[in-house]
């Protein structure tokens, strides 16, 4: 019986041990290992950076694949708009480190060195308040 619902599950997934492994939420290495990392600290609480960083994608037009504030990252597909040259499964890791109570560390990284810049470009702006009148508080 498991192993009709181990093969149930591969065919549902399409087939790849990867796609599940993703979707239960495990794999998040691959893109510190091979993936390109941008890396800057920002004066300001995990909250709000991670609050201000969702606005500013939501208003771009990405998906939220997975992860939270909580789980300290999220993964993020559709670049589309602003990078017309990947298509819209790529992904973006965005990963937060509270260093204190007011200095968050933000890795912007993607198997797409391209996407990774562009990405990591957006977020940081966003984030140094060169985006949305929101930011400035």
């Amino acid at each position: 019986m498991k192993k009709i619902l181990f093969i149930f599950l591969l065919c549902f997934i399409g087939c790849s041990p990867l796609e599940f492994a993703r979707l239960i939420g495990a794999g998040t290495e691959r893109f510190r290992e091979a993936g390109k990392i941008y890396t800057k600290e920002f004066d300001v609480d995990l909250s709000s950076c991670y609050k201000r960083i969702s606005l500013e994608l939501r208003d771009i037009g990405v998906s939220f694949y997975r992860g939270s504030q909580e789980e300290g990252f999220v993964v993020v597909n559709n670049f589309v708009k602003i990078f017309p040259q990947c298509n819209e499964s790529t992904e973006v890791a965005i990963f937060f480190t509270e260093l204190s109570s007011s200095k968050v560390q933000v890795e912007v990284i993607s198997l797409n060195y391209s996407l990774a810049e562009a990405a990591s470009l957006k977020i940081f702006d966003c984030l140094e308040g060169r985006e949305k009148e929101y930011i400035k508080s």
